[in-house]
């Protein structure tokens, strides 16, 4: 398996923020590579929002008193049909966390969060070329079940 030391989840907490902002840093870029924000003040604020979110969940992964992962999830409603979900937003492991397990007890956690809620489904969205993670979400259960398509115009004549 791995030498590793194994990380322990626990809640986001105002220690956190910092290595938090941080990794949705990272997931920006991966995400929007051709126009990331990465302004790591703009993301502190956005992470120290979520500790005391109550329509939320987080996850930090620690391992030997160090932030390697995490996981974010809200609960929403569908505007028209008023039906309660789960969106699970975030969810980066540190590359030395990487094939220790670390993102399945995350996704685990985020799951069981989804049951407690007694929701019926979780959504997560990602960039169509994000095989890693396209390939994390199939593993931990999901389908894909729309496509988002854009058209861009500039640069035309």
């Amino acid at each position: 398996m791995t030498d590793k030391p194994e990380a322990k989840l626990r809640p986001l907490q105002e220690k956190d923020v910092e290595a938090v902002a941080g990794f949705e840093r990272d997931i920006a870029k991966i995400s929007f590579p051709d126009d990331p924000v990465t302004d790591l003040d703009f993301y502190i604020k956005k992470v120290r929002r979520l500790i005391d979110d109550r329509g939320a969940a987080t996850f930090v992964a620690e391992a030997d008193g160090e932030v390697v992962g995490w996981a974010y999830v809200s609960k929403r409603q569908n505007f028209i049909t008023k039906e309660s979900y789960a969106d699970f937003h975030s969810i980066f492991i540190s590359p030395s966390q990487r094939g220790t397990g670390t993102v399945g007890k995350l996704c685990d956690a985020v799951f069981n969060y989804c049951r407690e809620q007694k929701f019926d489904r979780v959504v997560f969205r990602t960039r169509a070329t994000n095989e890693p993670m396209k390939a994390v979400l199939a593993r931990v259960g999901f389908v894909p079940t729309q496509i988002f398509y854009e058209k861009h115009f500039a640069g035309e004549g």
